[in-house]
């Protein structure tokens, strides 16, 4: 789970691009106990609706991803996942980086295919 108060950080770090007012209202659904924590699957929900208000190319952003994939095979590791989650953009801390590579599923070799890992961020 991440904090609710990370969501619009999580969401930017997925592409999305909420408004504030977005945000509240996403938090409002993936959290309505007001825990202040938010489940991957809430997560995933929100993204599909902020997707659907504001749709996303998965091609550019998978562009940006592009960067790190020294071998050109459309797949990074956990490790640059992570360095990618916590040093650009809308940051994220290491342990909610974690909680997000956690869910990306990598080959027997660690790699993550990282336009699955989009879409999968994206669709449910």
């Amino acid at each position: 789970s991440i904090p609710a108060s990370k969501m619009g950080l999580a969401v930017r770090a997925a592409g999305g691009y909420p408004t504030q007012e977005q945000v509240k209202t996403m938090i409002s659904k993936a959290d309505p106990s007001g825990s202040g924590k938010i489940g991957l699957d809430a997560f995933l929900t929100q993204m599909e609706w902020i997707n659907k208000v504001n749709p996303l190319d998965l091609n550019e952003i998978g562009a940006s991803f592009k960067i790190f994939d020294k071998d050109d095979n459309g797949c990074i590791s956990r490790v640059e996942l992570a360095h990618i989650l916590t040093s650009m953009g809308d940051k994220l801390t290491m342990d909610e980086a974690d909680e997000f590579v956690k869910e990306a599923y990598a080959d027997k070799d660690g790699s993550i295919n990282y336009m699955q890992f989009l879409k999968q961020l994206t669709e449910t």
